[in-house]
């Protein structure tokens, strides 16, 4: 959920084919100014059957420092206004973002929920070419969207390189975020909007952290989108429940690679719903005792493990009796090679020749839809597709800088074994503390080695009754992206509407 993303987030986003819709083109300071304008464009989108048409934005907003006005820094963003009639009511408005930290906004942005979707390779859609077309599974029609790169990302940048800590930092993002939505909102005359927020990955901190920050400075927030980040519950579940409920998900990765036994191999399902229940209620009290077990008992975890993984036993760590993330990439096809972080269903290699130009070409197309396409016109370095100047002393990089401080101030936090150290904070109890009738969206991928559905689950299981009842979850045939693939894309655009639908009544 950190650095490691950053880098898949570049090489994972597709090109565009050009389409001229005659954008109202605004260039853009070289360094940007308070001035800069905001570039508008008009489109349509046919779903089904119905033509939709839609003004672009593309541009920066200026963060002001509260106490003498001066600009910190400035954020891009690109909007999609759907045309609404005279005397309807706003329509909901949406601000997503992805993770990293230190990730731009562009998976979620072109390959999920924008209106325009890159398809063909790398996205198990065609097959064909990479190309550009209408997104049918775009959000657009159920809500307005507003796509935020973070400070430190695409064309979003401090004002002095100075200013750049105080702005990475899981606090100080949360804060930035808060007044970057403020602030569009005030100049966009959006106060009326119905306001959502969606993120992926880390943005699921951001997102999340974010709601609980505006409910206690008064700004409502209608509901919030969880992807692949899990639910910000804070500590709620034990290391060992966490460990066991990530047995459901190796389970799953197991079947893919046919490497389970043929029981549990002709039944995947059934496979997952057993493990879940021998985590549950064997493999967590043999964790709690795990230092007196007997050698019976260890090898009888070990032989379960095993079992349902698909892991050869000897490589089960006898000590921990835990199968974690790595040991499972690494080891599951060892004669193969490492599967994929993002889809266990995957497996590393090197780059062709083919794939590096591919790649190549996604990026040159991508910067040219932003800068003609949308009209927005500068000169400035997209920061995670094209790479510009900086002095001998390295520009600073949010991944390598950034603060984990969402934890009780003067308090070190705990590293943890997978993840960003001290884990997430409650900050879903925290915002239903103050808004009782805010709704939550929380999606995985079942080959998402990062999440666990049955994790998510257990946690949802354990809080108020009143809160989980707010709750919608979802877990879908992907992986961290579980939007590349069509049929999970498409359950998710499914869910997402009813989401969406639910809050309107």
């Amino acid at each position: 959920m950190r650095c490691e993303r950053a880098a898949f987030l570049a090489t994972r986003v597709v090109c565009l084919l050009l389409f001229a819709f005659g954008a109202a083109r605004a260039q853009a300071d070289t360094a940007p100014a308070v001035s800069a304008q905001i570039a508008s464009s008009r489109h349509t989108i046919v779903i089904g059957g119905k033509t939709l048409a839609y003004t672009a934005n593309a541009g920066l907003i200026p963060i002001r420092h509260n106490d003498d006005g001066s600009v910190r820094a400035h954020m891009f963003f690109v909007a999609y206004i759907a045309d609404r009639a005279a005397g309807n009511p706003p329509r909901p408005l949406t601000f997503a973002w992805n993770g990293g930290p230190g990730a731009n906004s562009l998976l979620l942005h072109l390959s999920a929920f924008g209106p325009r979707r890159l398809d063909g390779a790398g996205h198990g859609d065609s097959g064909a070419s990479v190309h550009f077309v209408d997104n049918l599974e775009t959000l657009l029609s159920r809500t307005d969207l507003v796509f935020v790169d973070p400070v430190g990302t695409g064309f979003s940048r401090p004002t002095d390189p100075r200013f750049a800590l105080d702005f990475y930092g899981v606090r100080e993002d949360i804060a930035v975020t808060r007044e970057f939505i403020r602030s569009y909102r005030t100049r966009f005359d959006a106060w009326d909007a119905p306001v959502y927020l969606a993120g992926e990955s880390y943005g699921t901190w951001r997102a999340m952290g974010t709601a609980e920050a505006m409910e206690q400075n008064g700004e409502h927030v209608a509901g919030v989108v969880l992807l692949s980040g899990g639910i910000p519950v804070g500590p709620l579940v034990s290391r060992e429940m966490r460990a066991a409920l990530f047995v459901p998900a190796r389970v799953a990765t197991a079947a893919f690679h046919h490497r389970l036994a043929p029981e549990l191999q002709s039944n995947p399902s059934r496979g997952e719903r057993e493990a879940e229940e021998w985590g549950r209620t064997v493999y967590v009290p043999a964790l709690l005792r795990r230092d007196s077990l007997s050698a019976r008992e260890r090898s009888g975890v070990i032989a379960r493990l095993a079992y349902f993984t698909g892991l050869d036993s000897g490589t089960i760590d006898g000590k921990t009796l835990m199968v974690d993330r790595r040991m499972l990439l690494q080891n599951l096809l060892k004669d193969r090679g490492t599967l994929g972080t993002f889809d266990t269903r995957q497996v590393a290699h090197a780059p062709t020749p083919a794939e590096v130009s591919e790649e190549t070409d996604r990026r040159f197309l991508i910067t040219r839809y932003l800068r003609d396409e949308l009209g927005f016109l500068t000169d400035l370095a997209y920061q995670g597709l094209e790479l510009g100047y900086s002095s001998s002393t390295p520009s600073r990089d949010p991944n390598a800088e950034w603060k984990w401080d969402q934890g009780v101030p003067g308090v070190p936090l705990i590293p943890t074994d997978d993840g960003p150290p001290g884990g997430a904070a409650p900050w879903v109890q925290g915002t239903f503390a103050v808004n009782h009738r805010i709704r939550v969206f929380v999606g995985s991928g079942r080959y998402d080695s990062l999440n666990s559905c049955a994790l998510i689950a257990y946690q949802v299981s354990q809080l108020e009754p009143q809160v989980r009842e707010r709750i919608t979850l979802g877990c879908y045939e992907g992986g961290h992206m579980m939007y590349e693939d069509r049929g999970a894309r498409v359950a998710l655009r499914r869910d997402l509407g009813q989401f969406y639908d639910a809050g309107s009544r």
